[in-house]
Protein backbone atom coordinates (compact mmCIF):
# COMPACT_ATOMS: atom_id res chain seq x y z
CA UNK A 1 0.00 0.00 0.00
CA UNK A 2 1.74 3.48 -0.97
CA UNK A 3 1.79 6.12 1.53
CA UNK A 4 -0.53 8.92 1.79
CA UNK A 5 1.12 12.25 1.44
CA UNK A 6 0.84 15.74 2.08
CA UNK A 7 3.14 18.05 1.04
CA UNK A 8 3.00 21.47 2.76
CA UNK A 9 5.32 24.02 1.22
CA UNK A 10 4.88 27.28 -0.10
CA UNK A 11 7.51 27.83 -2.71
CA UNK A 12 5.66 26.30 -6.15
CA UNK A 13 9.31 24.69 -7.56
CA UNK A 14 9.91 23.51 -4.23
CA UNK A 15 6.77 22.08 -3.78
CA UNK A 16 6.29 20.40 -7.67
CA UNK A 17 10.24 19.13 -7.30
CA UNK A 18 9.39 17.57 -3.96
CA UNK A 19 6.25 16.09 -5.32
CA UNK A 20 8.04 14.40 -8.18
CA UNK A 21 10.57 13.00 -6.43
CA UNK A 22 8.27 11.31 -4.23
CA UNK A 23 6.35 10.16 -7.03
CA UNK A 24 9.51 8.99 -8.46
CA UNK A 25 9.84 6.26 -5.70
CA UNK A 26 7.26 4.75 -6.34
CA UNK A 27 5.96 4.45 -2.56
CA UNK A 28 3.05 7.18 -2.09
CA UNK A 29 0.24 8.57 -3.30
CA UNK A 30 -0.09 12.57 -2.69
CA UNK A 31 -3.22 13.12 -1.81
CA UNK A 32 -3.02 16.75 -0.96
CA UNK A 33 -0.47 19.78 -1.23
CA UNK A 34 -0.90 22.90 0.66
CA UNK A 35 0.94 26.50 1.42
CA UNK A 36 -0.14 27.94 4.50
CA UNK A 37 -0.71 26.84 7.66
CA UNK A 38 -4.42 27.62 7.42
CA UNK A 39 -4.89 24.86 4.20
CA UNK A 40 -2.22 22.61 6.01
CA UNK A 41 -4.39 22.17 8.52
CA UNK A 42 -7.37 21.72 6.92
CA UNK A 43 -5.90 19.63 4.64
CA UNK A 44 -4.33 16.76 7.05
CA UNK A 45 -7.32 16.80 9.27
CA UNK A 46 -9.41 16.06 5.93
CA UNK A 47 -7.21 13.62 4.47
CA UNK A 48 -5.89 11.48 7.07
CA UNK A 49 -2.32 11.22 5.93
CA UNK A 50 0.30 8.52 6.77
CA UNK A 51 3.07 11.47 6.91
CA UNK A 52 3.15 15.48 6.09
CA UNK A 53 6.46 16.48 4.48
CA UNK A 54 6.28 19.90 6.36
CA UNK A 55 7.97 23.06 5.45
CA UNK A 56 9.42 25.69 8.47
CA UNK A 57 8.65 28.57 6.96
CA UNK A 58 5.15 29.35 5.62
CA UNK A 59 2.63 31.64 5.26
CA UNK A 60 0.23 32.30 8.75
CA UNK A 61 3.01 30.99 10.96
CA UNK A 62 5.32 27.95 10.84
CA UNK A 63 5.60 24.63 10.61
CA UNK A 64 4.84 24.20 14.13
CA UNK A 65 1.68 26.18 14.13
CA UNK A 66 0.16 23.36 12.42
CA UNK A 67 1.18 20.70 14.68
CA UNK A 68 0.06 22.85 17.55
CA UNK A 69 -3.33 22.95 15.95
CA UNK A 70 -4.08 19.85 15.03
CA UNK A 71 -6.11 16.90 17.79
CA UNK A 72 -4.04 13.87 16.13
CA UNK A 73 -0.72 13.73 14.71
CA UNK A 74 0.37 12.37 11.23
CA UNK A 75 4.10 11.54 11.18
CA UNK A 76 5.91 14.48 10.03
CA UNK A 77 9.28 14.80 7.64
CA UNK A 78 10.63 18.46 8.21
CA UNK A 79 11.74 19.97 4.96
CA UNK A 80 13.20 22.99 5.59
CA UNK A 81 16.40 25.46 4.45
CA UNK A 82 17.10 25.78 7.46
CA UNK A 83 19.14 23.37 9.96
CA UNK A 84 18.29 25.26 13.36
CA UNK A 85 14.91 23.77 14.07
CA UNK A 86 16.36 20.14 13.92
CA UNK A 87 16.55 19.79 18.03
CA UNK A 88 12.93 21.65 18.09
CA UNK A 89 11.78 19.20 15.68
CA UNK A 90 12.58 15.65 16.95
CA UNK A 91 11.33 16.96 20.69
CA UNK A 92 7.91 17.01 18.58
CA UNK A 93 8.55 13.55 17.44
CA UNK A 94 9.47 13.99 13.93
CA UNK A 95 10.35 10.85 11.88
CA UNK A 96 13.08 13.11 9.82
CA UNK A 97 14.47 16.05 9.54
CA UNK A 98 15.68 17.16 5.84
CA UNK A 99 17.53 19.91 4.61
CA UNK A 100 16.94 21.69 1.05
CA UNK A 101 18.38 20.85 -1.18
CA UNK A 102 17.15 17.19 -1.21
CA UNK A 103 18.32 14.51 -2.85
CA UNK A 104 16.74 11.38 -4.58
CA UNK A 105 18.72 9.27 -1.83
CA UNK A 106 17.71 11.31 1.26
CA UNK A 107 14.36 11.11 0.51
CA UNK A 108 14.53 7.55 0.18
CA UNK A 109 16.14 6.98 3.37
CA UNK A 110 13.21 9.48 4.97
CA UNK A 111 10.32 6.65 3.70
CA UNK A 112 12.36 3.96 5.42
CA UNK A 113 12.49 5.81 8.66
CA UNK A 114 8.55 6.23 8.28
CA UNK A 115 7.50 2.88 7.17
CA UNK A 116 9.64 1.52 9.91
CA UNK A 117 7.65 3.91 12.69
CA UNK A 118 4.74 2.89 10.73
CA UNK A 119 5.09 -1.04 11.44
CA UNK A 120 6.27 -0.16 14.92
CA UNK A 121 2.88 1.63 15.51
CA UNK A 122 0.70 -1.39 13.99
CA UNK A 123 2.71 -4.02 16.26
CA UNK A 124 2.28 -1.40 19.14
CA UNK A 125 -1.90 -1.74 18.31
CA UNK A 126 -1.52 -5.48 18.24
CA UNK A 127 0.36 -6.70 20.67
CA UNK A 128 0.19 -5.42 24.33
CA UNK A 129 3.40 -7.94 25.84
CA UNK A 130 6.58 -7.97 24.18
CA UNK A 131 8.15 -10.70 26.34
CA UNK A 132 5.88 -13.53 27.24
CA UNK A 133 6.13 -14.92 31.37
CA UNK A 134 3.51 -16.18 31.81
CA UNK A 135 3.08 -19.52 34.11
CA UNK A 136 4.87 -22.54 32.09
CA UNK A 137 5.91 -20.37 29.18
CA UNK A 138 9.64 -19.69 28.14
CA UNK A 139 10.70 -16.08 28.08
CA UNK A 140 10.31 -14.83 24.07
CA UNK A 141 10.80 -11.34 22.36
CA UNK A 142 7.71 -10.62 20.47
CA UNK A 143 9.42 -9.16 17.43
CA UNK A 144 7.76 -8.55 13.48
CA UNK A 145 9.90 -9.10 10.22
CA UNK A 146 8.46 -8.72 7.22
CA UNK A 147 4.80 -8.45 8.03
CA UNK A 148 4.95 -11.67 10.34
CA UNK A 149 4.73 -11.71 13.95
CA UNK A 150 8.41 -13.46 15.12
CA UNK A 151 8.78 -15.15 18.84
CA UNK A 152 12.57 -14.64 19.40
CA UNK A 153 14.22 -16.58 21.92
CA UNK A 154 16.19 -14.27 23.99
CA UNK A 155 19.21 -17.02 23.57
CA UNK A 156 19.04 -16.61 19.81
CA UNK A 157 19.48 -12.91 19.83
CA UNK A 158 23.04 -11.70 19.52
CA UNK A 159 22.80 -8.06 20.34
CA UNK A 160 19.71 -5.35 20.34
CA UNK A 161 19.75 -1.66 18.98
CA UNK A 162 18.32 1.59 19.25
CA UNK A 163 17.86 3.70 16.31
CA UNK A 164 16.06 6.91 17.13
CA UNK A 165 12.68 5.62 18.33
CA UNK A 166 13.12 2.15 16.73
CA UNK A 167 14.54 -0.69 18.69
CA UNK A 168 16.03 -3.84 16.37
CA UNK A 169 16.48 -6.96 17.92
CA UNK A 170 19.05 -8.69 15.96
CA UNK A 171 19.28 -12.73 14.70
CA UNK A 172 22.21 -14.27 12.57
CA UNK A 173 22.71 -10.88 10.86
CA UNK A 174 18.88 -10.05 10.65
CA UNK A 175 16.95 -7.57 12.46
CA UNK A 176 13.61 -7.97 13.80
CA UNK A 177 11.20 -4.72 14.86
CA UNK A 178 10.83 -4.87 18.61
CA UNK A 179 7.63 -2.25 19.69
CA UNK A 180 9.65 -1.35 23.31
CA UNK A 181 12.66 1.29 24.66
CA UNK A 182 15.81 -0.31 24.96
CA UNK A 183 15.78 0.73 28.48
CA UNK A 184 12.77 -1.58 29.56
CA UNK A 185 14.27 -4.61 27.59
CA UNK A 186 17.34 -3.73 29.58
CA UNK A 187 15.46 -4.52 32.79
CA UNK A 188 13.22 -7.26 31.24
CA UNK A 189 16.61 -9.33 29.71
CA UNK A 190 19.23 -8.29 32.57
CA UNK A 191 18.29 -12.16 33.79
CA UNK A 192 18.86 -13.48 30.72
CA UNK A 193 22.75 -12.02 30.33
CA UNK A 194 22.06 -9.22 28.29
CA UNK A 195 23.66 -6.04 29.28
CA UNK A 196 24.10 -2.26 28.23
CA UNK A 197 27.31 -1.78 26.42
CA UNK A 198 26.69 1.67 24.64
CA UNK A 199 23.75 4.04 24.79
CA UNK A 200 21.87 2.27 21.81
CA UNK A 201 23.07 -1.31 22.22
CA UNK A 202 22.38 -4.33 24.70
CA UNK A 203 24.63 -7.31 24.07
CA UNK A 204 23.82 -10.59 24.82
CA UNK A 205 26.94 -11.73 27.03
CA UNK A 206 26.60 -15.34 25.29
CA UNK A 207 27.33 -13.92 21.77
CA UNK A 208 30.71 -11.67 22.52
CA UNK A 209 33.20 -13.44 20.60
CA UNK A 210 36.60 -11.36 20.99
CA UNK A 211 37.35 -7.60 22.38
CA UNK A 212 39.03 -4.74 20.15
CA UNK A 213 40.68 -1.66 22.20
CA UNK A 214 39.24 1.79 19.97
CA UNK A 215 39.56 5.01 20.35
CA UNK A 216 39.47 7.12 23.35
CA UNK A 217 39.83 4.14 25.85
CA UNK A 218 36.43 2.92 24.07
CA UNK A 219 36.35 -0.47 22.96
CA UNK A 220 35.03 -2.63 20.05
CA UNK A 221 32.56 -6.16 20.81
CA UNK A 222 32.97 -8.64 17.57
CA UNK A 223 29.95 -10.87 17.89
CA UNK A 224 29.69 -14.56 17.27
CA UNK A 225 26.63 -13.81 14.65
CA UNK A 226 28.28 -15.40 11.40
CA UNK A 227 28.51 -11.74 10.78
CA UNK A 228 31.47 -10.68 12.21
CA UNK A 229 29.27 -7.89 14.20
CA UNK A 230 30.78 -5.29 16.23
CA UNK A 231 29.62 -3.14 18.31
CA UNK A 232 30.84 -0.46 20.40
CA UNK A 233 31.21 -0.59 24.02
CA UNK A 234 32.13 2.67 25.97
CA UNK A 235 34.82 3.26 28.44
CA UNK A 236 32.54 4.06 30.96
CA UNK A 237 30.47 0.83 30.87
CA UNK A 238 33.92 -1.00 30.03
CA UNK A 239 34.96 -1.24 33.98
CA UNK A 240 31.49 -3.46 34.91
CA UNK A 241 31.70 -5.54 31.62
CA UNK A 242 35.33 -5.99 32.41
CA UNK A 243 34.53 -8.00 35.67
CA UNK A 244 31.84 -9.99 34.33
CA UNK A 245 33.95 -11.90 31.63
CA UNK A 246 37.27 -11.14 32.24
CA UNK A 247 38.38 -9.36 29.49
Amino acid sequence: MPLKTLIVEDEPPARRRLARLLEDTGRVEIVAEADTVRDAVARIRHHDPHVVFLDIRIPGGDGFDVLERLETLPLVVFVTAYDDFAVRAFERDAVDYLVKPITAERLVEALDRVERRLEKEQVQAGIPEVLSRRPGMPARIVARRRGRIVLLAPEEVSHITADHTLVFAWKQGHSYLVPRTLQSLEEELTEQGFRRTHRSVLVNLAAIASVRPAESGNFLLELSDGQGTRVPLSRRRARALREEIGF
